[in-house]
């Protein structure tokens, strides 16, 4: 356990989440949020021009497989039995692989969801800061942002800022030990 705390150490763990005000991601499993603002998806891609990895969930993958075929990226799933290479693109079931080995040759890693990755990246200290772009819709359903935790844990706002006259906001978070 020690020798994954010093590989995972060296790699920055970032997640990106776009959210309604109530806190969902989207409306279903299979569909990427088009409800978005130009903004965010402007922060966004600017934003992962500077890692070197993307971490998703198999829906995630699904939704905008095109795109994330053109980047390094580890598809996390629970149906996945042995690791899988296809192109830039891994395969992997998270439960059956040492994760630590597996990413540590990458500096930043964006992890851009679904909620069970959400979760299983911060329950297993992986995330080192956050970054939630709210948009001010309410959907009253939907997919929650974190889903399946045990454990609460701690976050400290770094910075607040309006991404339109809409009113929709970008907040960083930092992840506390």
């Amino acid at each position: 356990m020690k020798q994954n705390r010093k590989l995972l150490h060296k790699v920055r763990f970032t997640a990106f989440v776009a959210s309604s005000v109530d806190g969902r991601i989207s409306l279903s499993t299979h569909t990427r949020p088009d409800w978005t603002s130009r903004e965010d998806w402007q922060f966004l891609q600017e934003s992962l021009g500077s890692y070197d990895a993307v971490v998703v969930g198999r829906n995630t993958f699904r939704a905008a497989e095109k795109r994330l075929r053109k980047r390094n990226t580890y598809v996390f799933s629970r149906t996945v039995a042995k690791t899988k290479q296809e192109g830039l693109v891994t395969f992997v079931n998270p439960a059956r692989v040492n994760l630590a080995t597996l990413l540590s040759t990458h500096k930043r890693i964006a992890v851009l969801g679904g909620s069970s990755v959400y979760q299983f990246m911060l329950s297993k200290k992986m995330l080192n800061e956050l970054y939630i772009t709210i948009e001010p819709l309410v959907f009253g359903r939907g997919i929650p942002m974190f889903s399946g935790g045990s454990k609460n844990h701690t976050l400290a706002l770094r910075s607040v800022r309006r991404l339109n006259k809409k009113g929709t906001l970008l907040l960083r978070y930092e992840i506390q030990p």
